[in-house]
C-alpha cells in the first residue's frame, strides 16, 4: 500500500509539476538552471513510477523522492531569505505551493523508505524461517 501511494504521488507531481512550470514560466522563462532542475525532477519521478510497477527497484523511487525534497527544501527556504530584494521576492501563492510540494514529497519519501523497510523486513524474516538453520 505504502509502494502505490508513493508510486501514484510520483506519477501525479510529475504531471502537474511539468504543466505547472510551463504554464508559470510561459513567455518569460527564468534562469535555465531554475527550470531544468523542475524538469529533471519530472524525469526521474516518471522513470522511477514505471520502474517500480513490479514492486522492484524501490531505491529509484526513493532517491527521486530524495532529490525533489532536497530542490523544494531550497527553492522555498532561498525564497523565504529576508536579504533577497522586495521586487524579487516570490508571492504568497507561490510559497505557498512550493510549500505544498515539499510537504508532499517528504510525504512521498517516507512512503518510499517504509517500502523498503517492510521490504527487507520481509526479506530478513523470510531467511529467518522456519527452515533456516539460524
Amino acid at each position: 500500500m505504502l509502494l502505490v501511494c508513493s508510486r501514484y504521488l510520483a506519477l501525479v507531481f510529475a504531471i502537474g509539476l511539468g504543466i505547472g512550470e510551463a504554464v508559470i514560466n510561459w513567455g518569460h522563462w527564468q534562469y535555465a538552471p531554475l527550470w531544468i532542475v523542475d524538469y529533471v525532477i519530472v524525469g526521474w519521478l516518471l522513470w522511477a513510477f514505471f520502474k517500480t510497477r513490479s514492486g522492484g527497484h524501490v531505491h529509484s523511487l526513493l532517491s527521486g523522492w530524495a532529490f525533489t525534497a532536497g530542490i523544494f527544501y531550497m527553492a522555498l527556504f532561498v525564497s523565504l531569505d529576508p536579504a533577497i530584494p522586495a521586487h524579487m521576492r516570490a508571492g504568497a501563492v507561490l510559497l505557498i505551493l512550493m510549500g505544498s510540494m515539499l510537504g508532499v514529497s517528504i510525504l512521498g519519501l517516507l512512503c518510499a523508505s517504509l517500502t523498503i523497510h517492510t521490504q527487507h523486513r520481509a526479506g530478513v524474516d523470510a531467511a529467518s524461517g522456519p527452515g533456516s538453520s539460524s
